[in-house]
This record gives structure tokens, sequence and C-alpha cells, in this order.
């Protein structure tokens, strides 16, 4: 009787504990996919005080909405793209100065908005392109406060290169995105085969559980069991099987040319994930570069140079190849 009444005692404190990991692993979850309005922008040098801890363990960390760092050096339309059922996504182009040869559509990563690939922009523009850049959902002016790693956001792509399609009366398309932009391209291409000349994808993740796994590293967290809690969770929260949100799985759909980039001290993205990712496009024209020094953030910061000459390569060597007819 005694043995049993403990058995019950230490099974009912293992039902209490998963309980309450699950209320806390759903508050992050939520968290991490809901922008806030009201929320203080977090800077490089915040450091949480230990009340302020508690409450993030608790209830999550309330994320910013994404606002507008830089503007365009150069003059710019302001553009809202329609996404469906009333939704507008808020965006700029950006003209070229020289003999225009297409669109470059750029997407930004997680957690930040359209001013992040002005970089990207300038290099594209000096190469001949126009640029539209585009605000993701829950992003600057675009609508509603979600935001979910690039699985919802591939419809965003689809939209925006439907209005490039229809409205701006383009047909030379280049689409490129950073992290979580380059995971909705992926998917995005995947699901629509979208009609354009090539993917610039840098820092994609392959697999949505794999990315939960660096984050725990980071927080020096054990994989088991709350990567796949939080997986279940932060997909059932946002209407979808994030299980099935992999890119490596989007690869293998995908058959127009393709230049993906990593970088080589990337915490979130290993080599490994990349060269995964690179070996399962169907692309009969695929580059992988690798830049060895750069974390997870704009390869033209360590390598200007070398992004830009990589980068007109690949675009260049476009031009010898009718790559809609292949």
């Amino acid at each position: 009787m005694k043995y049993k009444k403990h058995l019950k005692i230490g099974l009912g404190i293992l039902i209490a504990i998963f309980i309450l990991l699950n209320v806390a692993i759903i508050a992050q979850a939520y968290s991490l996919s809901h922008f806030d309005e009201n929320a203080r922008p977090l800077t490089l040098d915040y450091k949480p005080t230990f009340f302020e801890s508690v409450k993030i363990a608790v209830s999550g960390l309330d994320l910013a909405r994404p606002r507008t760092k830089t503007y365009p050096l150069q003059p710019y339309d302001s553009l809202r793209i329609p996404a469906g059922e009333g939704r507008l996504l808020d965006a700029w182009l950006l003209h070229t100065d020289t003999l225009k040869r297409g669109l470059v559509i750029a997407f930004h990563g997680y957690i930040d908005e359209k001013s992040s690939m002005l970089d990207r922009a300038e290099v594209f523009l000096d190469m001949g392109y126009d640029v539209l850049l585009v605000n993701f959902m829950g992003a600057g002016d675009s609508y509603g406060n979600q935001t979910t790693l690039g699985y919802l956001e591939a419809e965003n792509v689809k939209f925006a290169h439907s209005y490039a399609v229809s409205q701006l009366q383009e047909e030379n398309i280049i689409l490129i995105g950073f992290s979580m932009g380059a995971v909705a391209i992926m998917k995005a291409q995947a699901d629509y085969n979208l009609l354009v000349k090539a993917l610039v994808l840098e820092a994609p993740y392959a697999t949505f559980q794999e990315t939960v796994n660096a984050r725990l590293d980071k927080l020096q967290m054990p994989h088991f069991p709350i990567s796949k809690m939080f997986t279940f969770w932060f997909g059932k929260i946002n209407g979808f099987d994030a299980f099935e949100a992999n890119p490596q799985d989007y690869a293998q759909k995908i058959q127009v040319p393709v230049l993906l980039m990593c970088g080589g001290k990337d915490p979130n993205i290993p080599e490994s994930e990349t060269e995964r990712i690179f070996s399962r496009l169907l692309s009969k024209h695929k580059e992988l570069k690798i830049f060895p020094d750069s974390p997870h953030e704009s390869y033209l910061l360590k390598y200007g140079d070398e992004w830009c000459n990589v980068v007109s390569y690949f675009v260049n060597n476009l031009e010898k190849m009718n790559v809609y007819s292949e």
C-alpha cells in the first residue's frame, strides 16, 4: 500500500511537470510567432533583469513589431501589394540607373524588415536590376502580427511575384532571401512553381526542428523533450505541421537555377545543413558558396567584394542560358 501511494504521488508529480512544461512551451511558441505593438524593441546589449528573465520563462519574450531602421539613399516608390482577403504587403520599389535587365525581389529574415536587404539591393541596382523590397506579414506596415519562420510567408512571396508579373509587367525575375526569407522563397517555389530566372538563397535552415535545436544549443538547454514539443506547438498555434516544414524537402521540387550561400561560423545554420539542401536541389544549374568567417548576418559585412563577384558571375551566366525552356 505504501509503495502504491508513493507511486501515485510520483506519477502525479510527473503529470504536473508535463502539464507545466507544455504550458510554458505554448507560451514561448506563441510569443515567438506573434509581434506585440507595445513591446520594447530589443537591442544587442539588452540583458534582462532577474524578474524579466522569470517573466520570459513563464510567458515568453515580447517581440516588438519590426519597424524600418534605414531608408534608401535614392528615390523609391512605396507600394502596397495585395495579398488576398483584403490584406496588403508593404514594399519599396527601387529603380536602376543603368540599362534594365530585370527585377530582383528581396525578402528579409526573422524579426527583421525590408531595409535589412538594402545592401543587396545596391549591388543588384548597379548590375542593372530594379529591386522590390517586401515586408513580410507582421513587419513594418504589412498586415497582421504573425511570423512563422517562412511557412506562411511563402504565400507572401507568391503574391509579391504575382504583383511583379501582372502590375509591373516583369518577365526576368530573380528572388533573393536571407534566412526566413530564403525558406519562404523555397517553399513558394516548391508549392507554386513560380516563373523566375533564379533563386539566391542565404542561410536557409534544413528542417524546422533543427533550427529549434540550434537555438536551444545557444541557451544551453537539452533538445529532448523541448525540441519536439516546441515544434509541435509552434505549428499547432499557427495552423500547420511544423514537423513537415522542412526546406530540405522543398529543395527536391526546385528546378530553377539556385545560388545557395551560408556562413562558416553561423551558429544557427551549420554547413552540413546547407550542404544537405544543396545536394537535394533538382536544379541543373546550382552553385554553393560558403563564407568561412561569417556568422548569421549579411555576408556583405565581411565579404563585400567576394559576395558581389559571386553573385555577378552567377547572374551573368544566366544570360547565356534560356532557363525558362529547360
